[in-house]
């Protein structure tokens, strides 16, 4: 025999290993599992929030409370909220009051109260 027909013949031997394979996927006994992306999903809590009332209030036209919106959160985390809120309308009420000029004139008074980056800082006597 010659070289090419042991490797034909070789060739052949290994593909009838693989015509045994049994094909498609594995069939398990029981319930199928709900298997996304190769991990069991859970399920996600879900907050029951008063939406009866809240319709409610939208149909009669009336401002929606503030503490409404921070029904699921912590006592502290509400304080925070509201603290952040201060703060935020007080800075708006800063901007608002001042013109585009007075902001300018503001921002360049700054500017030149600032230390140029390439002054040598004196250290010491000397």
């Amino acid at each position: 025999m010659g070289r090419a027909t042991t490797l034909r013949f070789l060739f052949y031997i290994k593909m009838l290993e693989y015509q045994n394979v049994v094909g498609g996927r594995l069939k398990l006994k029981g319930k199928a599992l709900d298997v996304k992306y190769g991990g069991v999903m859970k399920k996600k809590k879900k907050y029951q929030r008063e939406e009866s009332s809240q319709t409610e209030s939208d149909k009669n036209g009336d401002e929606r409370n503030p503490h409404s919106d921070y029904d699921h959160l912590t006592p502290a985390e509400r304080r925070y909220m509201e603290q952040k809120q201060k703060i935020d309308m007080k800075k708006m009420t800063k901007v608002a009051n001042k013109s585009y000029k007075d902001r300018m004139q503001d921002f360049n008074q700054y500017l030149a109260n600032l230390s140029e980056h390439y002054d040598i800082p004196k250290v010491g006597p000397g």
